[in-house]
């Protein structure tokens, strides 16, 4: 994975994994420091299976959220 403080708020951070059973997936975020102690993460992912065994093979799937966190 890598990261990148984009500004002194807000860091991007992106993770992308390849397996033998030709399964990829890749994950992105933008870590968003609102306000001192309260950060805003959206991310999103995508997954795609290329593998033989699997029932899922040829298929790909997207999926997102939002993290609120509070630290005190």
């Amino acid at each position: 994975g890598a990261k990148f403080k984009a500004t002194d708020k807000a860091t991007f951070n992106l993770q992308l994994a390849y397996e033998d059973a030709k399964t990829f997936a890749a994950t992105a975020n933008v870590a968003y420091e609102l306000v001192p102690g309260f950060t805003i993460t959206p991310e999103v992912s995508y997954t795609k299976w290329d593998d033989k065994f699997s029932d899922l093979k040829g298929q790909d799937a997207w999926q997102g959220m939002v993290r609120f966190q509070r630290s005190f």
